[in-house]
């Protein structure tokens, strides 16, 4: 299982890709902040330092990638079976993926969150303080925590339309239309929530999640509470999971 893990991390950090979310992460933040300062009316930078200058919006997509080409490009190019051959089980195999994917998912947002406090500190100090202030430290904390959350809510859907396609486009498809889908299903799932409260219960309204987190009324659209939403989209991310896993243990290759 170590070694598979390790050939996993191996593959993702040898991939120009990886190495170009990075720094688009990292300019992407340095912009915002740069414009936080030159135009902090237009560009509030309490606001935007609790997205981490923005950098949590493409997390979301470089992930989305990385987990559909992750499992799709074993079964497009064959190495799959040379990858079995090793005698590795299939559960294994999709486990040490799942490990990797959580590594990396864990090193952008930890790595988005840092360089968040080093370009407040430089660039924007003087906008407002935080260094002082728990409550707000407890609401970026949390808010990072939660889209931390989302995002493997979403992964773990991509990771399963991923078992059933051999091309990664399908996978990133689901996920990046799911995201931007997201804001116009919410309207009438409110709507029929309202009507129908053990809908409340669906996975897209586990969506709502990390925005409930920053604005606490959002329960009364939720009709669930923080924690309840938290073991929601922890329990959507297992059942996901695990019928990804049976599906990958049936998948022919």
């Amino acid at each position: 299982m170590t070694r598979l893990y390790r050939q996993e991390l191996i593959k993702l950090f040898k991939k120009k890709s990886t190495l170009w979310c990075g720094l688009i992460l990292i300019g992407t933040a340095l912009i915002f902040a740069s414009l936080t300062r030159v135009k902090a009316t237009i560009f509030p930078a309490k606001a935007l330092f609790s997205a981490n200058f923005e950098a949590q919006q493409f997390i979301v997509f470089f992930m989305v990638a990385a987990a559909a080409t992750m499992m799709t490009m074993e079964f497009q190019f064959g190495t799959i079976k040379q990858v079995l051959t090793q005698r590795y089980s299939r559960r294994l195999v999709l486990v040490s993926k799942w490990l990797v994917l959580l590594t990396y998912s864990l090193l952008l947002y930890v790595g988005s969150s840092l360089l968040a406090i080093l370009l407040k500190v430089s660039l924007v100090n003087d906008k407002f303080t935080i260094f002082t202030h728990a409550k707000f430290w407890h609401g970026w904390l949390a808010g990072v925590g939660g889209d931390f959350l989302n995002t493997w809510l979403l992964l773990s859907i991509v990771l399963l339309v991923a078992t059933l396609f051999k091309s990664s486009g399908a996978a990133v498809a689901v996920g990046i239309v799911g995201y931007f889908a997201l804001a116009m299903v919410n309207i009438p799932m409110v709507a029929l929530i309202r009507k129908y409260a053990w809908l409340k219960w669906n996975p897209i309204n586990m969506f709502n999640y990390s925005a409930q987190l920053g604005l606490p009324t959002i329960s009364k659209v939720t009709k669930l509470s923080d924690v309840q939403l938290f073991w929601g989209n922890l329990g959507y991310i297992i059942l996901f999971l695990a019928v990804g896993l049976v599906f990958f243990q049936r998948r022919e290759v």
